[in-house]
C-alpha cells in the first residue's frame, strides 16, 4: 500500500525543498499538500497534485486534510500561535490514525534562554506523548533567510544581518528539504525517536562575505545590523502572537553577540547521516548560485 504523506507549509521555503525531495524516486507514497490560501489549493489540483486547505489557525481544517494520511510533515510559522496550533494539530493526527510525525524545530540545548526555542520543546515533548511516532528535524540558522533575498544579493551586493559578527552554525533549506524527505519516506521503522541536527559549519558574518566574495569575483559586503535594529521593526508588529516570537528572535541575537548560545556554534552535519552525503557548504552554494 502506498503510504500518503501530509507536508505542511508546501508552498514555503522548507516546505517546498521537502516536496521536491519527495517527488524524485516516489514510488510508494502519495503527497498531499497542504496551503492555507485556497487559491494555491486549487492551483495544486489543477496541475494533477493532491492538496488541500490546511490552516494552522482554523482546527475545523484539520481532519479533512488527515484524512488517510500516515506521515506529516510538521512546520508551523514565526508566531507563538505555534504552541496552540502544534497541540491540536496532534490531537487531531491521534484521531486520524497517523503513524509518524516529522517535527521542524530548531537547534535547541534544551536548556536555552530562547522563547521559541523553548516553545519547540513543548511541542517536541507533546508529540513524543501522544503515542505517534516521531522524529525531530533541528536545523542551525537557516541561511537562506539571510541570503535569498528581493532584491537578490547579485544586485545589492550584499545582505544583512542583525548580530553583527557573531559565529553561527549554517544550514541549507535544500539539506533540510533532502533530509525531512528522506525520513518521510523511509518512515518511523528507520526513523522513529530520531533526532537529527543540521549545522553545516560554522562562520562569522564577515566570513561568509568574504566567501560569496570570492566565489563571485564581487565586493560582497555585509550590513551589520544589530538587535536594536530588529526592536525598532518589532514594535510596529500589530499582530501580538507574531511579535512575541520576534521578540524571542531579538533575544537569541543578543545572546549570540554575548557569546552564550553554545551551541550556535556547534558543527553537526546529519545530512550526512541521513542522506549519505555532506551538507552544502556555504561555498558550494554560492558557486551555485552565482554561476
Amino acid at each position: 500500500m502506498n503510504e500518503r504523506i501530509l507536508v505542511i507549509g508546501a508552498s514555503g521555503r522548507v516546505g517546498s525543498k521537502v516536496v521536491k525531495y519527495l517527488d524524485e524516486n516516489n514510488e510508494g507514497i502519495i503527497i498531499r499538500l497542504a496551503t492555507s490560501r485556497p487559491e494555491t489549493a486549487e492551483t495544486w489540483s489543477n496541475e494533477g497534485r493532491e492538496a488541500v486547505v490546511l490552516d494552522l489557525n482554523n482546527s475545523e481544517t484539520f481532519p479533512k486534510a488527515l484524512e488517510n494520511v500516515n506521515r506529516v510533515f510538521l512546520l508551523t510559522g514565526y508566531t507563538s500561535d505555534m504552541l496552540h496550533q502544534s497541540k491540536r494539530l496532534v490531537d487531531a493526527a491521534v484521531d486520524a490514525g497517523v503513524d509518524h510525525i516529522v517535527h521542524l524545530g530548531v537547534f535547541t540545548s534544551r536548556r536555552d534562554m530562547i522563547p521559541h526555542f523553548n516553545w519547540h520543546d513543548l511541542v517536541e515533548t507533546y508529540i513524543e506523548s501522544s503515542g505517534i511516532n516521531w522524529t525531530h528535524i533541528h536545523p542551525n540558522v537557516i541561511a537562506d533567510t539571510t541570503l535569498i533575498i528581493d532584491p537578490p544579493i547579485t544586485e545589492t551586493k550584499s545582505f544583512t544581518v542583525n548580530w553583527g559578527n557573531a559565529s553561527q552554525g549554517w544550514v541549507f533549506a535544500e539539506d533540510i528539504g533532502a533530509v525531512s524527505a528522506k525520513v518521510l519516506k523511509e518512515g518511523p521503522d528507520k526513523h522513529g525517536g530520531a533526532n537529527y541536527w543540521l549545522s553545516t559549519e560554522v562562520l562569522t558574518s564577515l566570513e561568509v562575505a568574504d566567501i560569496l566574495s570570492e566565489v563571485s569575483g564581487q565586493n560582497i559586503e555585509v550590513n551589520m545590523g544589530s538587535p536594536e535594529t530588529l526592536e525598532a521593526y518589532i514594535s510596529q508588529i500589530e499582530s501580538p502572537s507574531v511579535r512575541a516570537y520576534m521578540e524571542s528572535a531579538v533575544i537569541t541575537m543578543k545572546l549570540g553577540l554575548e557569546n552564550k548560545i553554545w551551541n550556535q556554534n556547534i558543527i553537526h552535519d546529519d545530512v550526512k547521516t541521513v542522506v549519505g552525503r555532506p551538507g552544502i557548504t556555504m561555498k558550494e552554494w554560492a558557486k551555485d548560485y552565482f554561476k
